[in-house]
């Protein structure tokens, strides 16, 4: 099929974005994994409840109106979904979400049925706001490949939850980041915990500055000053000490606190599914992307692009239907169940988007392009 190329006046129209950046969708042409298509990942909403009720954060997503997964429900899903994914040579990454998983008396069962499916050597990674015992953490360390932890200022207790991190990665689970969900009523809290984390984390990377929405999923950010967005920034540009040994950095004074980091561009090389870059396919002009940096800079928007949501990844909503993605998912139609994982139709098709911005960090992290994909 012969590739056509999408007017630019077709992915300028943006109304909902104050700051918008359309540099990069002038220069670029092509959005791309660094590690490849070879993967798929998986999101999946498994329930609602959480231990916290952040103010930033709606009643779905911590007032426990959605159960946990029956168990067996669960197992025919990952194991249809993994069969169908590996006999196609991709590996499952599967993405569990909450809520605040690690609060489902089953969890720990859930892990051994992902471990234990398919041919190849598939992955699983949680998010969790780190709350459970440094005791839980380690009993169930050998089960998880990835663990993103989210500092929630009003609720958390930042030298705990670096306790966990520096447990896990003791145990061998070396895939751990840790990001700050910046809440500008807390400024100098969450100034203050990413120090800490960044002068204590054992493990490698950097600590995320996360911008809010005023509500999850809606339009409207909370505005930051010119002068926190430079600090978060700054924070975020500093490699933790333990990543020094695979890395070549320079130890730098952080002029906001006098403490010391280490520095350095080589991260961005790693090369991880979820590694994205820019580039001129004319030129073969290359420049990573950092989710929270296009968030800063307001250049997450691909409105018209063709988007590899549905490919690359793809979600299992709270109700147990599947969709493209989590925040175009909304637009989309159901493609199956899990209860009946016989029936699903996997998309083969990549999707022209739609939406002005795309507020969501893994729907972000799949592969775009100004020429139809396929």
């Amino acid at each position: 099929m012969k590739k056509k190329s999408i007017p630019l006046e077709e992915i300028s129209n943006l109304k909902t974005m104050s700051e918008q950046n359309m540099d990069y969708l002038e220069e670029f042409d092509l959005f791309e994994r660094g590690g490849g298509n070879n993967t798929i990942r998986i999101d999946w909403f498994l329930g609602n409840t959480c231990d916290y009720s952040c103010t930033y954060c709606t009643p779905d997503n911590y007032d426990g109106s959605s159960p946990w997964p029956d168990l067996e429900v669960f197992k025919n899903f990952v194991n249809t979904a993994t069969n169908y994914y590996n006999y196609r040579n991709k590996i499952v990454r599967w993405y569990l979400l909450g809520g605040e998983l690690t609060l489902w008396r089953d969890f720990d069962k859930a892990l051994e049925i992902i471990n234990n499916a398919g041919t190849l050597n598939n992955t699983v990674s949680i998010q969790s706001n780190g709350s459970r015992t440094v005791r839980w953490w380690k009993k169930n360390a050998h089960l998880m490949s990835e663990i993103l932890f989210s500092y929630h200022p009003e609720q958390a207790d930042y030298k705990h939850l670096t306790k966990v991190v520096n447990a896990l990665y003791l145990e061998g689970v070396h895939n751990l980041s840790v990001q700050v969900c910046f809440y500008p009523k807390l400024e100098e809290l969450c100034f203050e915990a990413a120090e800490y984390f960044l002068e204590n984390l054992k493990c490698g990377g950097r600590v995320g500055m996360k911008p809010l929405q005023k509500t999850l999923g809606t339009e409207e950010t909370f505005v930051y000053e010119d002068h926190v967005k430079i600090r978060m920034q700054y924070i975020e540009s500093l490699e933790l000490k333990g990543g020094v040994d695979t890395i070549s950095g320079e130890w730098v004074v952080n002029p906001f606190t006098g403490s010391g980091a280490y520095a350095s561009n080589l991260s961005i090389d790693k090369k991880t599914p979820d590694i994205m870059y820019w580039v001129n396919t004319t030129t073969g002009k290359r420049v990573y992307a950092d989710d929270n940096d296009l968030t800063h800079h307001r250049r997450n928007h691909w409105k018209g692009w063709d988007c590899n949501i549905g490919i690359e990844k793809i979600n299992v909503e709270s109700s147990g239907y599947l969709v493209s993605g989590s925040h175009c998912g909304e637009e989309n139609s159901s493609f199956g169940h899990i209860i009946k994982p016989e029936f699903i139709k996997f998309p083969t098709q990549s999707t022209v988007c739609r939406w002005d911005w795309c507020p969501c960090g893994s729907d972000i992290a799949t592969t775009k392009s100004k020429r139809h994909i396929r």
